[in-house]
């Protein structure tokens, strides 16, 4: 039988996951908390199958607790329910969580996300998806890499990038180059120079 933990603050998440999960065939609910600090304490106690987290909860954020319960687990799926903004899918696929659904997401999206994780697969709203696949981010930047490319891609001059990470203009250059080499030749990436 599979185990899920349910870390939700809002009652009527805490429902919805609770019906999900009862329509899972070969499911079941080890336990549920609506507190960050109390997850992290009964976690390798309860040795889930399945984590389903709040985006916010009283004591923390889901995806911050996301990556500190995958720091310990790194299969560990995790499906986060919350609000559907870019960055926040950005940080949850960053986080390795392995599904995310709206905050209005119903049993039936919930239960789907829920199977997914089991299968070893990953869900993602549609919604959410959209807006990550129309501004794909690379992957296998260095963290300085990173920030040269989104201060670029935010609209940034490599003037302006150099003076905001305290670099000279030809690091940037540097680094930019980096980026083009790891991503084949830096995709949406603006010329730096």
């Amino acid at each position: 039988m599979a185990t899920i933990f349910a870390i939700h603050a809002n009652a009527t998440t805490q429902l919805t996951v609770s019906r999900a999960v009862a329509s899972v065939s070969n499911a079941e609910l080890t336990g549920r908390t609506a507190s960050a600090v109390e997850a992290q304490r009964v976690f390798q106690t309860l040795a889930p199958d399945v984590v389903t987290v709040d985006l916010q909860l009283p004591d923390g954020n889901g995806i911050t607790l996301a990556e500190r319960l995958r720091a310990t687990r790194p299969d560990l799926p995790v499906l986060v329910i919350g609000a559907t903004a870019h960055r926040l899918l950005e940080r949850a696929l960053a986080a390795g969580v392995a599904a995310y659904v709206g905050r209005d997401a119903g049993v039936v999206e919930v239960a789907a996300a829920i199977r997914a994780c089991l299968s070893g697969g990953g869900s993602y709203s549609a919604h959410t998806l959209n807006a990550a696949l129309r501004h794909p981010r690379p992957v296998g930047l260095s963290r300085r890499e990173r920030q040269v490319y989104d201060l670029l891609r935010a609209g940034h001059s490599p003037v302006e990038v150099a003076a905001e990470l305290g670099v000279g203009e030809s690091t940037v250059r540097t680094y930019v180059a980096r980026v083009r080499a790891k991503t084949a030749g830096g995709g949406d990436l603006p010329q730096a120079g």
